[in-house]
């Protein structure tokens, strides 16, 4: 509902790509452009998925896809788990 809101009832794609990096910003992660997509240079819950990996991404997926949804990105922007190390384990691929 955050995401929305901030994007307007008539979005552009640049207003919702904005939504989606100010809501993220707001919940601890931290947006960064990579060509088509958005990488997120870290987990805000990177001490806890140092223990249960599987738990902690899984449910960062679920809130970035619901993220995903409420902005209404379509094929744009999808949330798919690609670990990498240094980076959360959720990018978005363009």
């Amino acid at each position: 509902r955050e995401a929305l809101a901030r994007a307007g009832s008539r979005p552009s794609r640049a207003a919702q790509r904005d939504a989606l990096f100010d809501v993220l910003r707001e919940h601890g992660f931290e947006p960064r452009s990579a060509g088509d997509g958005v990488v997120l240079a870290n987990c805000p819950f990177h001490a806890l998925s140092e223990r249960f990996t599987g738990l902690v991404c899984g449910m960062n997926l679920r809130l970035l896809e619901g993220v995903h949804h409420a902005l209404d990105l379509g094929e744009r922007l999808q949330p798919r788990l690609e670990p990498e190390p240094g980076q959360c384990c959720v990018k978005f691929c363009g």
